[in-house]
């Protein structure tokens, strides 16, 4: 897993400001032969996000720091995202398929989308009230002494 460098921007208040410069997903994107799927995101510059300070950090504008997301809270919000809405499809196709029997192609279509909608409109549901999104923030893991100005 590769974890980007930010340089602190400004520090105030147990929290700083820090400028991420765009990733590179991959080597063949690097050498411009890639999928293109950067010239759809905003991938192109330097983000400033702002990000709480651990006691201990004693963070000046112009340092290095690495950032990291907690595992556990990115996999759940997956979950939530992803894989409920997966589950939803397929458990409302086994439970028409047991209650129903053989089913033509468009009520197989009509049933899963309608537990993709269900799972969907769940994981929205699980997502705010678990407070997931507020938790998937980046946090600082390592801080690199030398300066950049």
């Amino acid at each position: 897993m590769d974890y980007p460098l930010a340089h602190v921007l400004a520090v105030y208040d147990g929290r700083a400001v820090v400028s991420v410069a765009p990733g590179v997903p991959c080597a063949r994107c690097a050498s411009g032969r890639g999928c293109g799927a950067g010239l759809l995101s905003a991938a192109n510059r330097p983000r400033e996000i702002e990000i709480a300070v651990a006691a201990g950090w004693h963070l000046k504008p112009g340092d290095r720091v690495t950032l990291a997301m907690s595992s556990a809270e990115l996999l759940r919000s997956a979950l939530y995202a992803y894989g409920l809405p997966l589950a939803g499809m397929v458990s409302a196709l086994a439970v028409a398929r047991l209650l129903q029997g053989p089913m033509t192609d468009l009520v197989a279509v009509l049933v899963a989308g309608g537990g993709l909608v269900i799972a969907c409109l769940a994981g929205r549901l699980l997502l705010r009230r678990n407070r997931c999104m507020l938790r998937l923030k980046p946090e600082i893991v390592a801080f690199h002494s030398e300066t950049v100005t």
